[in-house]
């Protein structure tokens, strides 16, 4: 019988699966894992402390991850291309060839956009698969790169991503703050605080902390003005 809540669940297993192979200590995903078993087994629990794992194991991995895509823009994307010219057949190889050289980027096959009327659905599912292999086998290459020949440059790139994280936290606190002095502002602010720390958890949107500090001039202003 499935988990009550076998879909955010799940989203906490695409997490702890998507970590693997990063920068992330393999003996503290080993203890996230245990965690997610322990919670699979417990159909009492509720979908609130189910989502507060995946915000706080977010924040945890969020640095690692972050650090990781910065990694890959220094050093792993033109390989990537290169990887993905290898893997296409000789006829689909020149489009993409051209498509690079207009101007596509080996992210919208990830993403969508400007794939979608570029190539046929054939070619899509192609070049969707080889970007998929390409993408995890360069993330494999720099996470090795990184306990070998490039480890201090990845411990800067994580200790960065470390501290972007503890302002992001500040900046935080001081949305709390302005949600406990406006009432009438307070559910709004709720929600905005929660859809950022949700955005932890899925680690699939980027965002910084300017984003943080543009919600709080907007709350500071509407507050100042009631």
């Amino acid at each position: 019988m499935p988990h009550p809540h076998y879909y955010t669940l799940s989203i906490l297993k695409h997490i702890l699966n998507k970590t693997d192979h990063t920068l992330f200590p393999q003996e503290r995903l080993e203890e996230m894992k245990k965690e997610y078993a322990r919670l699979e087994a417990d159909a009492a629990i509720t979908q609130t402390q189910i989502e507060e794992i995946i915000i706080r194991f977010g924040k945890e991995i969020w640095p690692y991850q972050e650090g990781l895509e910065e990694l890959y823009r220094r050093h792993g994307k033109a390989v990537e291309e290169a990887r993905v010219k290898e893997k296409l057949s000789p006829q689909l190889k020149g489009k993409y060839e051209q498509f690079l050289s207009s101007g596509g980027s080996l992210s919208d096959f990830r993403h969508g956009g400007a794939t979608e009327a570029y190539f046929t659905s054939e070619e899509k599912f192609e070049l969707g698969q080889a970007t998929v292999d390409a993408h995890a086998t360069t993330l494999q290459e720099i996470a090795t790169s990184c306990r070998a020949d490039k480890q201090h440059e990845c411990e800067e790139v994580i200790e960065d991503h470390k501290q972007k994280l503890a302002h992001i936290e500040e900046k935080l606190l001081i949305l709390k703050e302005l949600s406990a002095r406006s009432e009438k502002w307070r559910a709004e602010i709720d929600d905005k605080i929660h859809t950022i720390e949700e955005a932890f958890g899925y680690l699939e949107r980027s965002f910084h902390e300017s984003d943080v500090n543009g919600a709080i001039d907007y709350y500071q202003g509407v507050i100042a003005i009631d």
